[in-house]
Parts: structure tokens; C-alpha cells; sequence
């Protein structure tokens, strides 16, 4: 069937209804023209599979035996790269997210410059094989406003140069006409400079390239040059607009408009635990001993919604920045520190406004017999680093401490017989010198008082998740996707290389959790390296108004509630359920929070690459320092240019490439979880142990190559 006259069709009546019949009769007339069965029986481009993948797209609607047009015909994108350059548009509002169809595939003559990033709106043209092609008409917002250039070659008008940070290749030119002569005459080949695209092209010695502006030089920052990168990269901005907000101060009560309203709590032993740097205090804790048989647990948290109205320019602020970023020892706040620090952080001897997830908890099996919210005033007795309440926890220096941790312990194993799947990967920490150096890198250990507030958090989050449900009121939650099947193979490739008596069958929670605690009875190091399999194994979560469950943690409803400082998803639900505790409609409607999940679920996946990137800046600047060269690392990834290692010295990874592996051009992969090394004259696997001498650093690919030592 010749899917470019289909779409065309759909084209043509956007904006309308069309019957079913009308449609049927559409694509029987194709059929009768295009009578090839060699091409029917290629099942994904069936009328039936396209129609299916059209209305995931939001591009039609099936209402009853009609089909609803959407106009304009074109899906919202934001674009992405291969590696090798070609250009792929991924949509953004899926209506099932992990069904088809694939990436769009962007036509090269039809990108319209569109960078990495930038959201698009596309045409779809036709579908070959499995994959719709596309054509971009129109690029609605750039991912980034300015870019890092080296410059390539140069004359009296123009520099010519390589944009930096971006997949693939891209020249693009700068105008010097307008710069002062101290400033051109700085600007020579391999000089690295901020630019600003124009968006136009300018024809130059028989070329075409992108036209850019000249901003400054890439040392002109008050910032080091590592995080000034990633802020480039990423489009971050690390001051906040100064935007008004009401003088609220809950030290002063006559200023808090519904301070009688709230639940005074003040004289409720209250604690925080938090990292010690830690400045946005989002939660806190307290617990009352009903009888032997039931605790009541209080879990505060601060209360963004009052001073962040929907809506009001503050509010799209946080929407678009959608999360805080910690980039290795600096923090971009989703909020201003007027509040993120002060205000809304719940600090030690401040009156604070809350809202307040209160729940009575069974002493035995730390369930949650019932619950109820409200908004409420605290005032913090203690803030305990995680250090110091690991020393406190096998005391009674602290009145609740000690219980906390029972009831945690007990809710622990609970939710794991339940099909909580508990991976146990340590964290690193970095240890900073002068001048934002790192100067030593150690695991940080898994404390007793960070599980503590782990599982008080996943009671409250629990705890709303099942009352917005149950009163179904749009709001985000978070879910989590079961594992693939597929990848049950790799896993069961890892028991075999380690010769571990265990085949997983099924993808079931329970089964996963056994064969962790199997791999930990092998080895420090095999369970290590298990679990980072089993990391990438998983789906990733994300925020959606559907509560479908997070498979990960076995919970049948699950939100995000405790953290609305630095996470713009947890402020939805607040507003969710304030609105509802006062009996008022909705402040959302479905597709609003559909739309805010798409959008808060990119946020903080741009927030973890930017991270990720952050750290590997900092590690690789550490091993340059140390001068160190020999490390051990394990296969985690092979592809045919060479093979990806995770270090076991440090936590990044590193690439083989094939040339030290083999004489031919690829390395020869017989199937996903192995390679053959012709070197060895063996094949090697996903997960075994090699031992490897540095062999150089590309501080601009992010990339830290290594040959494997053999002898």
C-alpha cells in the first residue's frame, strides 16, 4: 500500500470527520491499486497497523465509527541525532508512549537546520520498513541560544568554525565586521568562542553556512570552565528572573492569610535529615506512639503551593525549568533561593507552612491503615545530617529516631516480599579542593538514616497517590514500565560468564529481587556490576496523568509528593490535593497534566544527562590530575567500532576502541551479549572483567579511550 497517498488523504480532510465507510472505500481503492502481496505481507505497513500508529501520533481519533482529523496534520518532535549524523524526530505526546511508531526519520533536505533538541512540528511524507519519513516545516522552539565554536579557519570578514557539544558535524560562520580589532585580533584557529545562531545562511567560498553572532570568548565567564559548558549545553540559566511574589513570612502570623486554617503543629516533636550541604530542607518528620499496635507517622512537607500560584510568571518559571539541576557542587534551583533556601525550606526553629501526609502505621507490618492530609504549621526541633542520625539511630539521645528506624526496617522488607526490586549500587562522592577540584572520589556508604526517610517518603507518596486516585482527580504520577522480556537474555548471559546456578524465565519483580541476593553470595564485584546490568535493563520512569503503576518499586499507585522545592511534578500533585481537601474542581483537566507529563518527564531527563556530563567533566579533570593509567573495568556495551567498559576505580565508563581488539575493519558480534576478540581468539561477554592501560582523554567527546591489557 502506498502510505504517502494515505497520508495525503488524512492531509487533505485535516480539521474534518470522515466516516468509517468513507475511509474503508479510501483504502480499498489503494489496495485495488497497489496489488503487490509481497508488500501486504509486510506486516507494519497494514492499513490497520498505520491507523494504529496514526492515532498514537494524536494525528486521528476514532470516535465511534468516525475519524477525528487533527489540524494541522503534523506531529510535534523534538529532534535527536545518530551517531553518525543522521537526523531523527522523536514525538513528544505520544498517546502510549512505548508503543510504536519509531523515531520519525527526517529527510536531510528537509531538516531546516533543526538542531539537537529543538522542538519541531513535521509532516510525515511517507513510511519504508518500520519508520515514518518526515519532513520539517517549522522549527517552534531552539533547545539552546548559545553554543561553544572552535574555529577552524579565518579571514579579515569571517571565522569559520565547528559548533562544539553537538552530535555530528556542523560549520557554521561568524561576521567579525562589527568586532572591536583588540577583539578580532584575539580570535585565531583553534580559539574556542560563544556564538548565537541567526537562523540565516551566508554563502562563502563556493559553501552554505549557518550564520552566527559573536558573543564572547569561552574564558570570558565568572564561572569555571567545566560548568559554563554544561550551562551552554544545556540551555541553563543560574540566576533567577526577579520575580514578586507575596511578603509572606510565617514568623509574623498576621501575614499568612489562612494561618487559622491550618493545623498547628508546632509542638510536635519535628525533625529533618538531609545531606550536609543541604539548603533546600523539602521534608520533615515526626511520630506519635498510639499503642503497641499502631505509631502514627507524620511526613511535612513544604508547602510551594501557597507562594507559587498556578499560572503566575514565577509559576512558569518553575514549569520551564521543571526541576532543580546539582551539578556536581553547584545548584540550579527550580525556584528562587528567596524561597528554595529560605521560605519554603524547612529549617531548624522557624515557623514553616506544610502540608502534612498523616498516617497511622501497624506496628507489625508497617502498613498504612488509613491516612488523611491537611495543611498545617511546623516548627523544626532538629536537623540531623545523615551522619549524625546514623550515630543516633542505636541511642535515645533522640525521643524517635530509634522507632523510625524499626518501622523502617519492618516497611522495608515488606515492600520487598511485596515485589519492591532493591538494587544496591553504591554512590560515589566526590571530595572538592580549591577551585572546584575534585581531589579524592569515594563510595558513598548506604546509611541506615538515608533508608529511614526513603521509606517514611514512599509512605506519604503512597499515601496520595491512592487518594487522588481513588477520588480521580487529574494530577501527575509516577510510573514505571515492566522490564523488557528481552533483556532477560542479557541477565541470564551474566549467570552463565559467571558461572551462577540461575536462569531467570519471566520478568516478575520477586524473581529479580532472588537473583540479586544470589549474585551478592558470588562477590562485591559481581554484584556490582549485576546490578548496573540490571539498571540498564529497566525502563525509564516518567510522569503521566495515567496511574499504570511503577513496576520497580511493586507499588499499584505511586506519585511523586515529597519534593516540590526542586521538582515541578510534586508541586501538581500538591495543588491536586489542596484543591481537593477544599472541595473545589480540578485544577487541572487531563489534558493539561498530559501535556505536563511529556514535559516534566524531558526536564529531568535533561537534568540527568546534564549531570551525567557534569560528573564525567569532573572525573576526567580527576584522572588528568592523578596521572593515573591503569584501571580494571567490565564490558557493558559492544558495539562494531569497539567496546563500551564501566571502571570499577571510578564511576564512568570508558571505550575500547576495535583496532586493539582486532585487525579488521568491525568487530565480528554473533549475538547481543558477545563479541569476538580476534586478538584472544575467543569471544568475550557483556559483564566479563578486563584489565586496562589509559590511552587517551577527548575532553570535548566526553570520551576516555583505553587499551585492554592482556598478558
Amino acid at each position: 500500500m502506498k502510505v504517502k497517498e494515505l497520508l495525503r488523504f488524512f492531509e487533505k480532510n485535516q480539521g474534518k470527520e470522515i466516516s468509517e465507510k468513507e475511509l474503508n472505500k479510501f483504502l480499498n481503492k489503494l489496495l485495488k491499486e497497489n496489488p503487490s502481496k509481497k508488500k501486504l505481507k509486510k506486516e507494519y505497513l497494514e492499513p490497520e497497523i498505520i491507523l494504529s500508529e496514526l492515532m498514537n501520533l494524536n494525528l486521528i481519533e476514532k470516535q465511534k465509527k468516525k475519524y477525528k482529523i487533527k489540524s494541522p496534520f503534523l506531529v510535534e518532535c523534538r529532534v535527536s541525532f545518530s551517531p553518525t549524523g543522521l537526523i531523527f524526530a522523536s514525538p513528544r505526546f505520544l498517546f502510549m508512549p512505548n508503543e510504536f511508531p519509531k523515531d520519525i526519520f527526517v529527510l536531510p533536505r528537509s531538516s531546516k537546520k533543526a538542531l539537537l533538541g529543538d522542538i519541531v512540528l513535521v509532516r510525515l511524507v511517507d513510511k519504508k520498513r518500520e519508520r515514518f519519513e518526515g519532513e520539517i516545516v517549522q522549527i517552534v522552539k531552539r533547545n539552546r541560544e548559545f553554543f561553544r565554536m572552535e574555529v577552524i579557519e579565518i579571514s579579515k570578514e569571517y571565522a569559520i568554525g565547528k559548533l562544539l557539544d553537538i552530535p555530528g558535524k556542523l560549520s557554521v560562520i561568524c561576521n567579525l565586521a562589527g568586532l572591536s580589532k583588540d577583539t578580532r585580533e584575539r580570535i585565531k584557529v583553534s580559539t574556542k568562542i560563544v556564538i548565537k545562531l541567526t537562523g540565516k545562511m551566508i554563502q562563502y567560498k563556493q559553501a552554505h553556512f549557518q550564520e552566527s553572532v559573536f558573543i564572547r570568548f569561552e574564558d570570558e565567564t565568572e564561572f569555571d570552565l567545566d560548568f559554563d559548558r554544561i550551562l551552554i549545553k544545556y540551555n541553563l540559566n543560574p540566576y533567577y528572573p526577579d520575580y514578586h511574589f507575596p511578603e509572606y513570612d510565617p514568623e509574623k502570623p498576621h501575614t499568612i492569610p489562612d494561618w487559622n486554617k491550618r493545623k498547628d503543629l508546632r509542638d510536635l516533636y519535628t525533625i529533618t535529615i538531609d545531606g550536609e550541604d543541604a539548603k533546600d530542607f523539602d521534608d520533615a518528620i515526626s511520630l506519635e506512639i498510639i499503642n503497641k499496635n499502631k505509631y502514627k507517622l507524620y511526613v511535612h512537607i513544604a508547602d510551594v503551593s501557597f507562594y507559587v500560584e498556578k499560572n503566575t510568571p514565577l509559576d512558569l518559571e518553575a514549569q520551564e525549568r521543571g526541576t532543580s539541576y546539582y551539578l556536581a557542587n553547584r545548584v540550579i534551583p527550580m525556584l528562587p533561593p528567596a524561597l528554595s533556601e529560605n521560605l519554603c525550606s524547612l529549617v531548624e526553629g522557624k515557623n514553616r507552612l506544610t502540608v502534612t501526609a498523616e498516617m497511622e502505621i501497624h506496628a507489625k507490618t508497617g502498613k498504612i491503615l488509613k491516612s488523611k492530609f491537611y495543611r498545617s504549621i511546623i516548627r523544626v526541633n532538629k536537623r540531623y545530617t545523615y551522619e549524625i542520625a546514623e550515630q543516633l539511630i542505636d541511642t535515645d539521645v533522640d525521643p524517635i529516631l530509634p522507632k523510625l528506624w524499626e518501622i523502617a526496617q519492618i516497611q522495608k522488607k515488606e515492600r520487598i516480599k511485596e515485589g519492591r526490586i532493591d538494587l544496591d549500587i553504591p554512590e560515589p562522592k566526590f571530595v572538592f579542593g580549591e577551585n572546584d577540584k575534585v581531589v579524592e572520589i569515594k563510595l558513598r556508604e548506604r546509611l541506615r538514616s538515608s533508608m529511614l526517610i526513603e521509606e517514611c517518603m514512599l509512605s506519604a507518596n503512597i499515601a496520595v497517590a491512592e487518594y487522588l486516585q481513588k477520588k480521580q482527580v487529574p494530577t501527575l504520577y509516577r510510573i514505571h514500565e515492566p522490564m523488557e522480556e528481552e533483556k532477560l537474555e542479557l541477565l541470564n548471559a551474566f549467570f552463565q560468564i559467571y558461572d551462577i546456578r540461575l536462569k531467570l524465565e519471566e520478568v516478575e519483580p520477586f524473581l529479580i529481587q532472588k537473583a540479586i541476593k544470589e549474585v551478592q553470595k558470588k562477590g562485591e564485584k559481581e554484584s556490582r556490576i549485576f546490578n548496573l546490568l540490571l539498571l540498564r535493563s529497566f525502563m525509564q520512569a516518567r510522569y503521566s496523568p495515567e496511574s499504570s503503576g511503577h513496576w520497580g518499586l511493586g507499588f499499584k499507585h505511586y506519585c511523586h509528593f515529597t519534593s516540590p522545592i526542586r521538582r515541578y511534578p510534586d508541586l501538581v500533585v500538591h495543588r491536586s490535593l489542596i484543591q481537593l481537601l477544599n472541595n473545589k474542581k480540578p485544577l487541572y483537566t487531563m489534558e493539561e497534566v498530559f501535556e505536563l507529563g511529556i514535559k516534566t518527564s524531558e526536564a529531568e531527563r535533561n537534568a540527568m544527562d546534564a549531570e551525567r556530563d557534569m560528573w564525567k567533566l569532573k572525573l576526567i579533570r580527576y584522572i588528568e590530575n592523578t596521572h593515573q593509567t591503569t584501571f580494571h573495568g567490565f564490558i557493558t556495551g559492544i558495539r562494531p567500532e569497539g567496546i563500551y567498559v564501566e571502571l570499577e576505580e571510578c564511576p564512568t565508563d570508558g571505550f575500547i576502541p576495535a583496532g586493539y581488539l582486532t585487525n579488521e575493519p568491525e568487530l565480528i558480534i554473533p549475538d547481543p551479549f558477545s563479541v569476538y576478540v580476534k586478538i584472544l581468539a575467543r569471544p568475550a561477554f557483556l559483564g566479563e572483567r578486563w584489565k586496562l592501560e589509559l590511552d587517551k582523554i577527548d575532553i570535548e567527546g566526553l570520551k576516555i579511550y583505553f587499551k585492554p591489557i592482556f598478558k
